[in-house]
């Protein structure tokens, strides 16, 4: 961030104060709301309780999942599963995404 210079009033110093701490504001309410995202997601995956969760693990744990549920929608397909059997374990999938 540039330095105060001669040029510089107190009152563009305040504007790019009040300017940054909004700033900030909103980055912290957007981190959170990605938090508590990433937490909802970790709720639903299967894992032990016992394990400490951190956000990495979630995201990857989740991906396995879902890769998981779609293999199994895609074999359930092939080997002449309903399609509604496949729809249903896709749904399932969909529904934990959007969770």
């Amino acid at each position: 961030m540039p330095e105060m210079t001669e040029h510089e009033t107190p009152t563009k110093k305040q504007h790019r104060k009040k300017n940054r701490e909004t700033h900030n504001a909103v980055e912290r309410h957007r981190k959170k709301k990605i938090n508590a995202g990433i937490n909802r997601i970790g709720e639903l995956i299967p894992c032990s309780p016992a394990l400490k969760q951190s956000k990495n693990m979630i995201l990857d744990q989740a991906f396995k999942y879902i890769t998981e549920l779609k293999r199994q929608n895609d074999e359930l397909l092939l080997n002449g599963g309903s399609s509604e059997q496949g729809g249903d374990l896709e749904s399932c999938c969909l529904l934990f995404v959007l969770q």
